[in-house]
């Protein structure tokens, strides 16, 4: 009976240490307390914004098009832009 207590104990320890949530909720304890500890405020990249390579904020698939038939055009032609 005691082994399969362990098992279980096992598996959701397992789960918990493979959850991102879990993570990120240990990385703001650990931020908070140090920020204690040393008496200032750590700096945190993920908290300045960051670029904005997956979306950029001027993006558009017209605008994706129509540079694509360009850049197909300058190809045809012989043109190319570097």
């Amino acid at each position: 009976m005691r082994w399969r207590l362990l098992v279980i104990e096992a598996w959701l320890v397992q789960r918990l240490l493979a959850s991102p949530t879990f993570h990120r909720a240990v990385r703001r304890v650990h931020k908070r307390v140090e920020e204690a500890r040393r008496g200032e405020k750590l700096y945190d990249p993920s908290e300045m914004g960051g670029t904005q390579v997956d979306a950029p904020s001027g993006w558009s698939l017209q605008k994706f098009i129509q540079n694509f038939r360009e850049e197909l055009k300058d190809q045809f032609r012989g043109a190319t832009k570097k």
